[in-house]
């Protein structure tokens, strides 16, 4: 291909793009490349050329798992190194990014993976993925002859290897295109002793939902782009906290999260074990200008601990656009409580009725406020505009619902935006509210919530 030229036909893009063989004759011409898309594409490839001259579950061991951190369990080879480094376009991230800043970093190092299976009737895609040294990170869609119930897919990444091992947590966000089409990213947590840039991920699943069949996949997931980009900080702070000694290790920046590494000691690691069946611990994790940062979980274990210490983990939290100067660690506790439980008591609320009059303050106990600023429904949707007050602005903010007459809730469409600007600002957007009908919008009280100021600690940065 001559750069300065840049002759390209549209199968020749084609083939950049997807790594799709196209023979002579085998683009029809009614598919012919609108123009505006070609000089896109053109401009994409052309940069990306320029710039490759000078790129270069948590399981109960012997050991008992420590009780300092809550987890979330949500949850071919791809192109060769030439067709990696170009950006996939139509991009899953690109669905959830107008919505979450959070997807925004991932665009540029995804890998095109595109393998399907179809199997009963259900087709599984995985579109795309991307990696660093503890974070893998899968965009997925499932297709179904039938209407698709999302909460069933929640264990589809329990039946992923990488390099041959278990995940050791993670989490998964969603969208449905429509019933029968879902989109999904999921962030899978991992341990490899493995120094290899490259993951090798076995993926065979044998249930989607409740139809049992065989949906298997084998590719490989570069390390090498965000590895580049990997800034590792030592750290030396030593926390006591109520079930152990902790040492924070280092911090660990990439452009697709961040991660604080620790380890440490039980005080009494019969109590501790003990512990894990009352409550578990949330760390909430704020910048230099007081802003907490959105938690991406976390992981820890007895297994593979350093020498004379009785567990090692990771806590970990949105990528920052910049180095802050130092963190701020505020450990949070929480009981432990089932679903059934939760069902049977009833957790108290603020619940306000819908009735265009703002703003509306909804009380969050302790931890702060919501104040609705405003709730329209245009194009479809329906968006309430809002502000945090309290502790953990964000955190808080994930706690906003609405319900209709009969107390269904209606779920957010895209999870929660932060305005950049005004950080304590957020949207979230919901199905249309039908006219004529009444709603209600609530958030929790947070009565349970024990955030623990006086256990806070910092994390110097810049040393």
């Amino acid at each position: 291909m001559d750069n300065k030229d840049f002759c390209l036909e549209d199968k020749d893009i084609l083939k950049l793009l997807n790594n799709v063989p196209f023979g002579p004759g085998e683009l029809p011409a009614e598919e012919e490349m609108p123009e505006f898309l070609r000089a896109k594409l053109k401009k994409i490839i052309r940069e990306e050329t320029k710039q490759r001259s000078y790129r270069r579950t948590v399981k109960r061991g012997a050991g008992a798992v420590a009780v300092l951190l809550l987890i979330f369990i949500g949850i071919g080879t791809v192109s060769p190194a030439s067709a990696r480094n170009i950006p996939v376009l139509h991009s899953i991230f690109e669905i959830f990014q107008g919505n979450s800043d959070y997807y925004k970093g991932y665009i540029p190092y995804s890998q095109l993976v595109d393998k399907s299976v179809t199997d009963q009737g259900v087709t599984l895609t995985i579109n795309e993925a991307l990696a660093d040294d503890s974070t893998l990170i899968i965009g997925y869609t499932v297709k179904s002859y039938r209407k698709i119930d999302a909460s069933q897919l929640a264990m589809l990444m329990s039946f992923l290897r990488i390099n041959g091992g278990l995940p050791q947590g993670g989490g998964s966000s969603g969208e449905y295109l429509d019933d029968k089409t879902y989109v999904s990213v999921s962030h899978i947590y991992y341990r490899s002793p493995s120094d290899s840039d490259q993951l090798q991920i076995d993926f065979n699943v044998e249930q989607i939902m409740d139809v049992k069949g065989h949906w298997d996949f084998s590719f490989a997931v570069s390390k090498d782009e965000l590895q580049k980009r990997t800034l590792v900080i030592k750290a030396s702070n030593k926390v006591d906290l109520p079930e152990g000694m902790v040492t924070i290790d280092k911090v660990v920046l990439t452009p697709i999260d961040s991660t604080i590494q620790f380890s440490g000691n039980y005080k009494d690691q019969d109590a501790a074990t003990k512990a894990m069946d009352e409550v578990v611990y949330w760390w909430f994790v704020f910048d230099d200008q007081g802003r907490d940062l959105m938690s991406g979980g976390g992981m820890f274990g007895g297994t593979n601990a350093p020498e004379g210490k009785d567990f090692q983990g990771e806590a970990k939290f949105q990528a920052v656009k910049e180095i802050p100067s130092y963190i701020t660690v505020v450990p949070c506790r929480f009981p432990v409580v089932s679903a059934d439980e939760a069902k049977a008591n009833n957790p108290a609320e603020s619940l306000k009725v819908i009735d265009g009059n703002y703003p509306l303050e909804l009380p969050q106990g302790k931890m702060g406020k919501l104040v609705i600023q405003d709730i329209e429904t245009a194009d479809g949707e329906t968006t309430v505009r809002f502000t945090a007050e309290g502790k953990a602005p964000y955190f808080q903010g994930t706690h906003l619902y609405l319900k209709d007459a009969d107390g269904e809730y209606l779920h957010s469409k895209y999870g929660i935006r932060r305005d950049e600007e005004h950080p304590n600002d957020f949207t979230m957007v919901f199905p249309p509210l039908e006219a004529g009908k009444q709603y209600s919008i609530g958030t929790s009280r947070m009565e349970s919530i024990d955030f623990m100021e006086d256990l806070r600690f910092k994390i110097e940065l810049w040393q």
